[in-house]
């Protein structure tokens, strides 16, 4: 195997509630090689601990919460460096969020807001968003953990997260500090989260211009998972261009 530290997204892990193809057998050799590794994620409709109960009925054996990193957790720890005086936020977004807020000592304050952390809720209303612009009128910082323009729910392809944030970036008439997936801010603070250099991380993930090509700018080795599609279509160059490319993951078990 790569002696590397492994950063992996999530999507690469786990679809549909089901492993993907060598998912489970990657991290049952990185766990028995004794090699470190953080999966990293966008959502935020589970916390931690219901991730790794999920990962378990999906057969993975020794995935822990200290494994996952999540972008809302991201945005807290990128807070909390540089701006500590912040203390007070405001959301809409799954059980992630809170969570992560709540541990990063934030109180959750619908009055004012430092910061509003936006991600996918399927349940919000009119009302709901026209509040979260109100504070955003009123001076909150608007925090992106989720940038996906649609999604997919039950075969049909919806509205994303990444439309939600435009629509309030557009109202608010101000730009939102991303943490989603594709940025390069949740490389570094999930490479801070796990305390190691670029130059000695693998990421691992199976969207190019997401996974690899942030990846390489940041310095690091990178992975591309095809999952059997052709890539003669990605953009891929001589200086950007994968340190490795696999069908799936079996084939970094190898």
């Amino acid at each position: 195997m790569i002696d590397k530290t492994y950063l992996i997204q999530m999507e690469c892990l786990i679809r549909n509630q089901k492993a993907r193809p060598g998912a489970v057998e990657l991290i049952d050799a990185l766990n028995e090689n004794g090699l470190s590794y953080v999966i990293i994620s966008e959502q935020s409709g589970r916390t931690r601990a219901q991730m790794v109960e999920l990962f378990e009925s999906c057969g993975f054996h020794y995935i822990e919460p200290g494994d996952l990193y999540f972008s809302a957790m991201a945005a807290v720890d990128y807070l909390l460096i540089k701006f500590p005086q912040w203390k007070k936020a405001a959301y809409i977004g799954g059980k992630g969020i809170p969570a992560a807020l709540e541990q990063g000592g934030f109180v959750i304050n619908n009055a004012k807001p430092d910061v509003v952390f936006v991600a996918m809720d399927r349940n919000l209303s009119y009302k709901d968003y026209s509040d979260t612009l109100q504070y955003l009128l009123n001076g909150s910082v608007l925090i992106s953990t989720d940038s996906r323009r649609t999604q997919i729910i039950d075969g049909v392809e919806m509205i994303g997260n990444g439309a939600v944030v435009k629509m309030l970036e557009y109202a608010a008439q101000k730009r939102s500090v991303d943490f989603s997936r594709g940025s390069d801010i949740l490389l570094r603070m999930a490479l801070r989260y796990i305390g190691v250099k670029a130059e000695n991380a693998l990421a691992v993930g199976d969207d190019f211009m997401r996974d690899i090509v942030p990846a390489i700018g940041r310095g690091m080795e990178t992975v591309l998972i095809t999952n059997g599609e052709g890539i003669n279509d990605l953009p891929i160059t001589d200086k950007l261009h994968p340190t490795y490319i696999v069908e799936d993951l079996s084939g970094l078990v190898r």
